[in-house]
């Protein structure tokens, strides 16, 4: 079995592959900043319902990363394993996601019914994106530091296509209008959010699809071997339970926990805690981007002086230090008070530092991923590259959905109203909204940054497999 080079790639392969990702981030901070909002303080739902809603959905998703990865590994076609899926899936997602935010329902009932259909065929048919699309990363090249490069251009991608949505949804969709005073409560601008987000799919997906094409799609060498259930489950576990596998999922979970709390709390922050106007919203999208693009720099002097799980957990101890310090201050009475202007400032440019590290963090952990496909190949003599990733993916999801089922529970537990403006919350139930969120971040962090200082495998380690494997050229077919 042959496997990729360990070779550089040429920079319109990384750029255009990573692309691919606007659609992961268009998607997930749909769900994390602006889903919620949408269905609880726009339609008026009940936050604790729409968490366990969208984590039944979640759920449900649960059937189709698997089988996604495994179809994907053992897909035999002219164009390749990965491909067929990548085109198939473009017109779902776009479909999904535009009804995602038209709700075509007028009862509560029929609302939530409508937000559970939807979120699950959003988030299945992004899994047939999305899983295909990492399965790629490994074989792109084999390289230590190449892989964790390709990582970087798909996290910077998929962050500026999810904050581009962001500044479109506060600075032209959520504007107050006739019926609507209140910009975030503006239905008809989560209407049109969902048409050009739907767009951006489209396009990102197909340029990511069309650029490793001719690299990548074509016959595989060898038709695949298919199993028995029993046997495919048992070969998936396999895969899914080597130590470096197991470590990496777990450091994820809790990762992705405090990604999706944070993301989708944070608009009630911005809104109600840290009282900020319009243009604060576009300041925090603002701030995001700067964070990332600061990761992306950071990585790339980090991975030349460190190993990735050295780099990851400094990232990550400074990263949510970092975060809590505006509550903390403000807790202390040396943070600039609401409607100063000082505050603003003050709050990004924390916001901006903490963001960068946190990503950075991810960043390393998610390059990990690459260098476990060959920690089970050389344990198992597969590449198994659909299946590692559909679980990686999958508990990425699954910690996401969780973290959102956890703010709607935070919101709900504190008090919060439905429906409620900016300055009429009782200052008490602020402060629960705010414990609570800290709690929940700093437990979940310790047990990321714990997790994967322990991962198991260095640049050594991964220069001394890929000799005993022998690299030589491309694995064809991928």
């Amino acid at each position: 079995m042959t496997l990729p080079p360990a070779e550089k790639l040429p920079l319109r392969i990384k750029i255009g592959h990573g692309i691919g990702s606007v659609v992961y981030g268009v998607k997930d901070n749909g769900f994390s900043v602006l889903l919620m909002l949408f269905y609880n303080q726009a339609l008026g739902l009940d936050a604790g319902t729409i968490g366990l809603i969208l984590l039944i959905a979640l759920l449900m998703d649960a059937m189709i990363d698997p089988l996604v990865g495994y179809w994907g590994d053992k897909t035999h076609s002219r164009w390749g394993k990965r491909h067929p899926w990548l085109y198939a899936s473009i017109i779902p997602m776009a479909l999904c996601w535009v009804m995602l935010w038209h709700p075509i329902a007028t009862t509560a009932a029929m609302q939530y019914l409508h937000l559970f259909i939807f979120a699950f065929l959003m988030r299945a048919s992004v899994s047939c994106f999305e899983v295909p699309s990492l399965s790629i990363v490994p074989a792109l090249s084999a390289d230590y530091d190449e892989r964790t490069s390709i990582t970087r251009w798909r996290f910077l991608c998929a962050w500026s296509g999810g904050l581009t949505m962001v500044v479109l949804a506060f600075s032209v969709f959520l504007m107050p209008e006739p019926g609507y005073p209140v910009g975030q409560l503006n239905v008809n601008g989560y209407a049109r959010y969902g048409v050009t987000g739907a767009i951006l799919i489209i396009a990102a997906a197909l340029v990511s699809a069309l650029t490793t094409h001719n690299r990548l799609a074509r016959l595989p060498e060898l038709p695949p071997t298919h199993l028995a259930p029993r046997a495919a489950i048992r070969e998936a576990a396999e895969t899914l339970t080597n130590r470096p596998a197991v470590t990496l999922l777990t450091s994820s979970l809790f990762t992705y926990i405090n990604f999706g709390m944070s993301f989708s709390i944070t608009v009630y922050l911005l809104n109600f805690y840290w009282e900020l106007p319009q243009s604060g919203f576009l300041a925090y999208a603002a701030s995001l981007f700067i964070g990332v693009v600061a990761a992306f720099l950071l990585v790339g002097i980090m991975q030349s002086r460190t190993e990735k799980r050295t780099g990851a957990a400094i990232a990550g101890i400074a990263g949510v230090t970092i975060s809590v310090l505006p509550y903390f201050l403000r807790l202390f009475g040396v943070f600039p008070e609401n409607g100063s202007p000082a505050l603003i400032p003050a709050l990004f440019t924390l916001i901006t530092v903490g963001n960068a590290f946190a990503v950075c963090a991810t960043i390393l952990g998610q390059s990990m991923g690459s260098d476990v496909i060959e920690a089970i190949q050389a344990q198992t003599g597969r590449r198994s590259e659909g299946v590692f990733f559909a679980g990686y993916f999958f508990v990425q999801k699954c910690a996401t959905g969780l973290g959102l089922f956890i703010t709607g529970t935070i919101i709900s537990l504190s008090g919060f109203p439905n429906q409620a403006k900016p300055g009429d919350v009782a200052p008490a139930v602020l402060d629960h909204l705010v414990t609570y969120y800290l709690l929940v971040l700093a437990v979940c962090a310790t047990a990321s940054i714990t997790a994967i200082s322990r991962f198991p495998i260095t640049r050594a380690d991964h220069q001394r497999r890929l000799r005993q494997l022998g690299v030589t050229s491309a694995e064809s077919g991928n």
